[in-house]
């Protein structure tokens, strides 16, 4: 019998279990596309002693962050595996990410240790949120064109003249903030803006793209794109294949249309299931296998799928897909996207519960934010596409649900999260996460346009002043505040759909 750590489950029961035997609690936050979370279960979690020290000292509980994102964005450490320490009440005690074996025995014998007498100082961190309440007639004189003037000096102060992209190392795609160089440049025809994002997204081609099996990788360690962490991940490439579209439909260049219509080929062959509908969460980095030549890859097993269904990443897919068909004219992109759709409604929708996050056999994990907002917009992307009734039926549904269970209606913004009773450590908390908020001001004012009704518009509005304070502490990370400030004081300008 293989011994190991004996991991529980994020749950009431677990922490219950650490208070009653008055032991701290290990977290691990781990995902199944990460390479260094599979070297550190290979190495720190696989060694005698420190599966010794945990399953007598400690009780660990191990977090699948694709699964439960609430969880990775309130304790999450600066990359993954994030390596947490708790006190029983689910406050932060410590924390690394990656740590070796020897490394991590001697901070499993100074957090036990430090816990047992008491000598160090727990500070309760609650992650909640900074109630800014403002008037509805500050929405003229501060929320304005001069925003996304500052968001964009940010983006350029940012932008790498080198190799294209944002910042020096390691370099991320940012889709959003290309969506906002676009947006801009159909605005004000400054090639300045058309020019930055072009250079990026050829730059992400040239080191970040694989040249045979297609697909973006997740990002690179250098700043030139050229040294890739291998994994491939369904919302990054919905991103960029909304990017890539878009740069095909303003341009015309037929090197955009190409690596948009391989990105769909990769979709389809890898991340998809083509027979009932609906996306895949991502593909194993690989290093041995991203590095063969064309000739050995055929005859090696492909990394692994993630075959489990994110909702909030399907959705984004779902609008990727239809923008792509919309602006290719490919009537089976849109059909598959529509495919998905029903599939989401029939299997991971509740009319009291909402959108579940994940499916894999059965619905898992509802009441978050991002699952609702992000499936919304494809309602509302698909009905613009498809006028059908029903779609809008749902999404009059969907909207109302949303506003009922996330809607700050004192204090305005949206809750990341629906509170629960079972909730435990700081998710008893609210949360206003800056980039999903931005992005429900964008929904709303789609749905406002759509419904004309004042709620729609007013939910918008007020969400972009409860942050408006605080923006500018986001950097370029602001483009899609921004986005929606423009939708807002110019009606902004539409890409096809």
């Amino acid at each position: 019998m293989k011994h190991g750590v004996n991991w529980f489950e994020w749950s009431k029961e677990s922490f219950e279990k650490a208070e009653k035997s008055d032991k701290p609690i290990l977290l691990d936050l781990t995902a199944v596309w990460c390479h260094w979370c599979h070297v550190m279960d290979s190495t720190s979690y696989s060694n005698y002693e420190v599966i010794e020290i945990i399953n007598q000292d400690f009780v660990p509980i191990k977090v699948y962050i694709d699964k439960r994102p609430d969880i990775r964005d309130r304790y999450n450490m600066g990359g993954f595996p994030s390596t947490v320490f708790l006190t029983p009440e689910g406050d932060i005690i410590a924390g690394e990410t990656f740590v070796p074996p020897e490394r991590l025995k001697l901070l499993l014998e100074a957090v036990k240790s430090g816990y047992k007498n008491k000598k160090l100082e727990f500070k309760k961190k609650v992650i909640g949120v900074n109630e800014n309440v403002h008037k509805r007639e500050d929405i003229k004189t501060k929320v304005n064109e001069d925003i996304v003037k500052k968001v964009l000096l940010l983006m350029e102060d940012n932008f790498d003249n080198a190799y294209g992209g944002f910042g020096i190392q390691p370099k991320f795609p940012v889709p959003e903030v290309i969506d906002l160089l676009f947006l801009q440049y159909l605005k004000t025809a400054n090639e300045r803006y058309l020019d930055i994002a072009l250079k990026t997204l050829d730059g992400m081609h040239e080191g970040l793209y694989d040249k045979i099996d297609f697909g973006f990788f997740r990002y690179s360690v250098t700043q030139d794109w050229k040294m890739p962490h291998y994994e491939k991940m369904l919302d990054t490439n919905a991103g960029l294949l909304r990017n890539y579209a878009t740069a095909f439909y303003i341009t015309k260049n037929d090197k955009y249309r190409r690596v948009a219509s391989e990105i769909i080929s990769y979709i389809n062959n890898s991340l998809s299931n083509q027979k009932k509908g609906g996306f895949y969460g991502s593909q194993d980095a690989d290093e041995e296998f991203y590095n063969l030549k064309f000739e050995e890859r055929k005859t090696r097993k492909q990394p692994y799928v993630d075959k489990t269904l994110y909702v909030d990443w399907n959705a984004m897919m779902i609008s990727s897909y239809i923008k792509y068909g919309t602006i290719l004219n490919d009537s089976k992109a849109i059909e598959f996207a529509i495919k998905t759709i029903e599939f989401i409604l029939e299997k991971c929708y509740d009319k009291d519960k909402g959108l579940c996050h994940f499916f894999d056999g059965t619905p898992n994990a509802d009441g978050l934010l991002a699952d609702n907002m992000y499936f919304l917009n494809s309602l509302v992307d698909a009905y613009f596409t498809a006028r059908s009734k029903k779609h809008l039926e749902r999404i009059r549904e969907i909207a109302e649900f949303i506003l009922k269970n996330f809607y700050d209606n004192k204090n305005h913004g949206f809750f990341d999260r629906m509170l629960k009773k079972e909730d435990v450590g700081i998710l008893k908390y609210g949360k206003k996460a800056f980039l999903e908020n931005s992005f429900c001001a964008i929904v709303f004012l789609r749905l406002y346009s759509l419904t004309k009704e004042a709620k729609h518009k007013q939910a918008a509005e007020s969400t972009l002043l409860y942050f408006f304070d605080s923006y500018l502490n986001f950097g370029y990370f602001a483009a899609t505040y921004a986005v929606a400030v423009d939708m807002l004081v110019n009606n902004g300008i539409k890409i096809k759909p």
